[in-house]
């Protein structure tokens, strides 16, 4: 049973490489060939088809590969060379002729390395890994199953996960070889659980659970290992691949032989004969047919039919001759054993005394022979290489350690210094970006110094020069509308008016002359008659709009003066606005009033008109710094917002569509 497994290291690997290309399609395959250039598509084609024929016709398979091995040739491609070479090491595996197979894939290696070839190196490991299985080579061969793994695990491009599952499924069988069994499934089960979630790896999926079998078998749970061989059946028999259908009616005619099922383990490895004969792989076939000896001679001996007796000599005797041709020692213990039993029941003793000392010979070297150890010993003896190694590697180490430790100090003192360096200009670093931080808090405060200035002029600005022009536009369009009485009425509520923009300008100036170099606001006490004061000679020459002031407990209040005229007006200003369309309809005078009192400790300052009203979204503004509003109304409510924050001023507003809008500054 354990070459049997060595045999199917190969098997998966073949599904691997032909890229689950069935061989139902190899007329295609042939055919388009025929019709391709002399390039390295034609190159790679040879080798794809070369692969599809492992265990199915490898004379034929060897053929294309050598194809391959001259178009690369011609073509002067060293990766064509090399996937060629390992094509053929596939075949000469499958042959039995491992001298040769290792030599081609060991210059395939050299290719692929040179190449730096990770893909393909990772399959040429594969492939010497199998070469070592089933020459018993076990160490070895695991070391090149787990190179080959890195390998595929390392790739960044492509899915590779196909090849990963081969690898686990290699692995576990040198655990299964080994008879490390709880391994062996852990291996087999992470290749199960890979292809499980592939599509189109139908077939590696169902050998690998007639893999689980054999274990099963070795474990001597005989009725569990055979429903897990029929499981796998099941799965196959859709797929018709003869060559793993002949795997698994192998496996389980050995388990029905475990069995004394002699009559369905000749059935089953009869099969499994007749589909190997089609591909030609001597391994399988040199294993089944001593199973089949082995049975037949077991039921002869219980019937004592001639015919039985007859057909066990005939397998075991070319089981013999296969085995002694590969040279596989294991082989050769079981039929010199079946062999002697034969002679013996034969009552030929001399004969079977000759097999039995030729069995109990190759019996001990076999299991004297360092590779077929317990597997503790097998990973004992990869440790022992990899400390030899080591071992190796430190004795030059040691040689060059005095070296090293001078380097080490004089870079420990370099380190030092640079890290001292890199110190002094990281704290440089850090103070003068300290100090270009404070100068960007700096420039950031005066550009927005200058935005509130110029939002000023602009507001408290507009509204007077526009009833200055608006006259002067009347006197010269329409100068027949005005009365002498009228018109010198006007031309002094203008000149007025003037004077109470030029007084505007000059303290807004005189303002900004102290603001510019930090705006904050400067408190100090007043009398709020002086600010309502102020706030009605600015709107003097309003006309339509009456503007009244109560102040009836004559308060002081502490503030910033500047900023709290600004307020005043900007809010004016949005009220007489509020209030045009009603002073022209003449149903209601309009009218502005002006409030202050005291509550609370706190100094209430409102401002209401019987305007229209407005919604709360109108006001938005007053209370989100993000929301956006034009230039041309100076910057409204954001301005007031923004000076009534600086001076400790809530704001708050009703409004009610119909019936007006009243502003309350509270301030403490």
């Amino acid at each position: 049973m354990k070459k049997w497994l060595g045999i199917l290291l190969l098997f998966f690997s073949v599904q691997n490489y032909a890229q689950n290309i069935s061989y139902k399609s190899i007329d295609s395959l042939l055919l388009a060939v025929k019709t391709q250039k002399e390039d390295t598509s034609k190159c790679r084609s040879y080798n794809i088809i070369s692969r599809v024929y492992v265990y199915k016709n490898s004379d034929e398979g060897l053929r294309y590969a050598q194809l391959g091995l001259a178009l690369a040739k011609k073509l002067k491609w060293q990766k064509g060379i090399g996937l060629s070479h390992t094509s053929q090491g596939m075949h000469l595996i499958s042959k039995g002729n491992y001298k040769a197979s290792l030599k081609i894939l060991l210059e395939a290696e050299k290719i692929f390395m040179s190449l730096k070839d990770a893909e393909d190196l990772a399959r040429v490991y594969n492939q010497i890994g199998i070469l070592k299985a089933n020459l018993a080579k076990f160490p070895e061969s695991l070391d090149y199953f787990f190179l080959s793994l890195k390998k595929f695990e390392s790739l960044k491009k492509g899915n590779f996960r196909s090849s990963i599952a081969s690898c686990y499924e290699n692995i576990g069988t040198i655990y299964n070889l080994t008879n490390s069994f709880e391994k062996a499934i852990i291996n087999y089960k992470k290749a199960i659980a890979i292809l499980q979630e592939m599509r189109g790896h139908e077939l590696e999926y169902a050998m690998n659970l007639a893999n689980l079998g054999t274990i099963y078998q070795k474990q001597g749970q005989f009725e569990y290992a055979i429903n897990t061989y029929k499981t796998a059946e099941k799965k196959l028999l859709p797929l018709q691949d003869e060559f793993g259908l002949a795997f698994v009616n192998s496996w389980m005619g050995s388990a029905y032989l475990e069995q004394k099922k002699y009559d369905l383990s000749i059935e089953k490895s009869n099969l499994a004969v007749d589909a190997v004969a089609k591909s030609g792989d001597k391994e399988l076939m040199t294993t089944t047919i001593q199973n089949l000896g082995n049975a037949h001679l077991k039921k002869a001996m219980i019937f004592g039919e001639v015919t039985e007796l007859n057909l066990a000599f005939k397998n075991l005797s070319l089981s013999l001759k296969m085995h002694q041709e590969l040279g596989n020692h294991e082989g050769l213990i079981k039929d010199y054993l079946y062999l002697s039993e034969y002679y013996r029941y034969q009552k030929e003793y001399a004969k079977s005394l000759y097999a039995h000392i030729k069995f109990a010979a190759y019996n001990d070297s076999v299991f004297n022979f360092k590779n077929k150890q317990s597997l503790q010993n097998l990973e004992d003896e990869r440790t022992i290489s990899l400390r030899n190694k080591e071992i190796e590697l430190n004795k030059v180490t040691l040689e060059s350690k005095e070296k090293q430790k001078r380097f080490f100090i004089l870079g420990l003192a370099l380190l030092a210094f640079i890290g001292g360096l890199l110190f002094y200009q990281s704290h440089n670093r850090r103070k003068i970006n300290e100090k270009l931080h404070l100068l960007n808090l700096e420039l950031d405060l005066a550009n927005k110094t200058k935005a509130r200035f110029f939002s000023i002029l602009n507001h408290d600005l507009r509204s007077p020069v526009s009833n200055l022009i608006h006259f002067l536009h009347l006197q010269k369009e329409s100068p027949e509308l005005l009365d002498v009485e009228s018109k010198l009425r006007m031309e002094n509520k203008t000149i007025a008016g003037a004077e109470n923009l030029l007084t505007s300008m000059e303290d807004i100036l005189l303002w900004s002359k102290g603001q510019m170099e930090n705006f904050k606001p400067q408190l100090k006490s007043m009398a709020l008659e002086t600010i309502f004061e102020d706030t009605k000679n600015h709107f003097l020459s309003e006309e339509k709009i009456a503007i009244l002031f109560e102040n009836t407990n004559n308060l002081s209040i502490n503030t910033d003066e500047n900023y709290l005229k600004t307020i005043m007006r900007n809010l004016t200003g949005n009220a007489i606005k509020a209030l045009q369309n009603r002073a022209s309809d003449n149903t209601e005078k309009p009218t502005i009033v002006w409030k202050g009192w005291k509550e609370n400790n706190n100094i209430y300052l409102s401002i209401t008109d019987n305007g229209n009203g407005a919604n709360q979204e109108q006001f938005k503004a007053l209370y989100d710094e993000t929301e956006v509003v034009g230039i041309k109304t100076g910057l409204g409510l954001h301005l007031i917002r923004d000076l009534a924050k600086a001076i400790g001023c809530n704001i708050t507003v009703q409004s009610k569509q119909g019936f007006g809008t009243t502003f309350t500054l509270i301030l403490p």
